[in-house]
């Protein structure tokens, strides 16, 4: 695996997950209860700090409203 690439790519989903999130005017903790899913996940997610599973993806897709196709096409 390619850290720095790995970084990158972690940051830019990251940023992606948080303007979607924006445009739905949902707070952290809205898209947690939604997603039904710890607040302080989404937003290590949002940071890029933490790789997101695939169940987590498919918890947002859900939360947000919107494809999980929606989240990965950054």
């Amino acid at each position: 695996m390619n850290r720095t690439r790995d970084e990158k790519i972690l940051k830019k989903f990251g940023k992606h997950l948080e303007k979607i999130r924006n445009e739905k005017k949902l707070s952290l903790r809205k898209l947690a209860d939604n997603a039904d899913v710890d607040f302080s996940q989404i937003h290590r997610i949002e940071k890029g700090v933490t790789n997101p599973s695939l169940t987590m993806l498919l918890a947002l897709s859900e939360g947000l409203g919107v494809p999980v196709e929606e989240l990965i096409q950054f």
